[in-house]
C-alpha cells in the first residue's frame, strides 16, 4: 500500500443518508481503514441542495463512524461540489506530497482519472462496486465519456 490517505468521493444522498451508491463508495473505504490502521480517510463533499443540512462529508463520516471507524481517522472536506474540487480541495487540505489513494464507484474511476489531472495531483484509484443501483449514472458517465476525452467537460 503505497497511500497514507483515503480519499472517499462524495454523491448521492437520501435525506440526510448515503444513497446506495454513495454507500458503496463508504463501505470500500472502510474496508481500507480497517485492513490498515495506519490510514485516515478524507471524506468530500459539500451542501448541494437549498434543503441540505449536512454535508456530504459529514453524511460519509457519520456512515464511517456507524461502520466502526474511529472518529481520529476521519478528516473532512466539506466545500466541494464537484470531483475537480474533491481533489483541489483534498490537496489543498493534505498538501502537494500526501500519499492518497481514491474511492470511487467503478463506472467513475476513468472520468475521475481525467479530472484528477486537471487538478494537477496523482492518487491512486480504488473503485467501490457499482451496484444494480447505478444504472443511471452509468449511462450518465457512458454519455459524459467521450466530452471529456475531448476536454469539453470535466
Amino acid at each position: 500500500m503505497s497511500y497514507d490517505y483515503v480519499l472517499i468521493l462524495g454523491g448521492p444522498l437520501d435525506g440526510e443518508q448515503p444513497s446506495p451508491l454513495l454507500l458503496e463508495r463508504v463501505k470500500k473505504g472502510a474496508a481500507l481503514l480497517q485492513e490498515n490502521a495506519r490510514l485516515t480517510a478524507v471524506v468530500s463533499g459539500g451542501i448541494k441542495g437549498e434543503t441540505q443540512r449536512l454535508s456530504e462529508a459529514e453524511i460519509m463520516k457519520n456512515a464511517l463512524l456507524a461502520l466502526g471507524i474511529d472518529e481520529e481517522r476521519i478528516l473532512l472536506e466539506p466545500e466541494a461540489k464537484t470531483t475537480l474540487q474533491n481533489f483541489q480541495f483534498t490537496k489543498k487540505l493534505l498538501g502537494e506530497d500526501a500519499k492518497v489513494a481514491f474511492v470511487t464507484s467503478r463506472f467513475h474511476i476513468w472520468r475521475s482519472k481525467k479530472i484528477m489531472q486537471k487538478a494537477g495531483v496523482s492518487y491512486e484509484a480504488i473503485a467501490a462496486p457499482n451496484g444494480a443501483h447505478s444504472l443511471g449514472f452509468r449511462i450518465r458517465e457512458a454519455f459524459l465519456r467521450p466530452l471529456a476525452a475531448l476536454g469539453i467537460i470535466w
